[in-house]
C-alpha cells in the first residue's frame, strides 16, 4: 500500500535531513533555531507515522539505519525541488518575468497597445504578453487572465481600474460617399430609412440599438439596415466604405476624423461614455510583470481621466 505524504510532514522531513547532514541533533538544532528536544521529538513523530527507524542513536552520534539511508536521497531531491520552486518565485517578484494576459475589445488593441508594444519588449525581454481580442466581457478570474480592457461602466465595482485614455464618446459616423446618395441625419428620428449597420454581442445574441442623449437624458433608438455584424473593426470598415452609417467610439475612428475618411453627425446627440481602463482583481502581492505592464500602457492614448 503507498503512503501518501502529508503536508503536515514536511517540517519533520526537514528535521531528519538536517539531522542526518549534520550527524547530531544539537548542531542541526542550532542550524534550525529549534531546541534539540524539539528537533528529537520532531523525528521520532515522523518514525512513529512511518512505523520505521530512520536514525540510529547513541549518547555519542546519531548515524542513519538502513532504512534512513535509503529514504534520505528521496528527501534530500524532494526539499531541493521544493527549494528551487521557492527560489523560482523569489526571483520572479525581483525581475519582471513570464506572461500576461488579456483580455480587450479587438479595437483596443490597435489603439491603446499597438503604438507602445515595441518600446514595453524593449525595456522588458523576459515579459510576454498574451492578447485575447474578443469584444464581449470575459470573467478574468474564471479564464485565467491577469488584466482586462473594458469601457468603464462594464466594470464591477470591486475591480482596480486604471484609465487608459481621456473620456470618449460614442459617435455616428459615415463615409462622405454613403453621405452623397444619402442625406445627412439632423436628429436621431431621421435615421428611418437609412443603412444602419446593427451589432450583434457574441455572448448574449442581442443585436445593439443605438444610444444617444436628448438634453442631457439618455435616449435608445433602434435601428434598420442591411448590415448585420459582430466585429468592431469590421463595422468601422463598413463605413469607410460608404455601405452604412456606423455608431462606434470615437477614440477608434479619432484618425478617420481627422483625415476626413469618415464624418461624424449628431453631434449634439453624441452620448458621453467615460474611459477605457486597464482593470484587475487586487493590488496585493501583484506580480512584477503585471505592474510593468500596467504602468507601461495606463494613459498610454492621452490624459488619465479619473473614475
Amino acid at each position: 500500500m503507498s503512503l501518501k505524504l502529508d503536508p503536515a510532514l514536511l517540517p519533520a522531513l526537514a528535521a531528519f535531513e538536517c539531522v542526518a547532514r549534520h550527524a547530531s541533533f544539537s548542531r542541526a538544532a542550532e542550524e534550525m533555531g529549534v531546541s534539540a528536544s524539539a528537533l528529537s521529538q520532531s523525528v521520532r513523530s515522523l518514525e512513529r507515522r512511518l512505523d520505521v527507524r530512520l536514525l540510529a542513536r547513541t549518547t555519542r552520534r546519531v548515524g542513519l539505519t538502513e532504512e534512513g539511508a535509503a529514504m534520505l536521497d528521496g528527501v534530500r531531491e524532494g526539499l531541493a525541488q521544493l527549494g528551487g520552486a521557492v527560489g523560482t518565485i523569489e526571483h520572479s517578484r525581483s525581475q519582471p518575468a513570464g506572461l500576461v494576459r488579456v483580455t480587450l475589445p479587438r479595437m483596443a488593441f490597435a489603439r491603446f497597445f499597438l503604438p507602445r508594444l515595441a518600446e514595453f519588449t524593449a525595456r522588458y525581454p523576459e515579459v510576454g504578453v498574451e492578447f485575447a481580442l474578443d469584444d464581449h466581457l470575459v470573467d478574468l478570474v474564471a479564464e485565467g487572465f491577469d488584466v482586462g480592457v473594458r469601457m468603464g461602466e462594464q466594470i464591477a465595482a470591486d475591480m482596480v481600474a486604471l484609465p487608459l485614455g481621456p473620456i470618449t464618446r460614442l459617435v455616428t459616423v459615415a463615409a462622405p460617399a454613403y453621405f452623397a446618395q444619402h442625406p445627412i441625419p439632423d436628429s436621431p428620428d431621421a435615421l428611418a430609412g437609412h443603412e444602419c449597420s446593427r451589432y450583434r454581442y457574441a455572448s448574449s445574441g442581442r443585436l445593439s440599438r443605438w444610444l444617444f442623449q436628448r438634453d442631457g437624458q439618455p435616449l435608445e433608438v433602434d435601428v434598420s439596415g442591411r448590415f448585420i455584424i459582430n466585429d468592431l473593426a469590421a463595422e468601422i470598415e463598413l463605413a469607410r466604405s460608404g455601405l452604412a452609417l456606423v455608431q462606434t467610439v470615437e477614440s477608434l475612428v479619432a484618425d478617420d476624423l481627422r483625415s476626413g475618411r469618415l464624418v461624424s453627425v449628431l453631434e449634439t446627440y453624441a452620448l458621453s461614455l467615460g474611459a477605457m481602463y486597464l482593470y484587475f482583481p487586487s493590488r496585493a502581492h501583484m506580480p512584477p510583470r503585471l505592474r510593468v505592464f500596467t504602468d507601461h500602457f495606463r494613459g498610454g492614448a492621452g490624459e488619465p481621466a479619473p473614475r
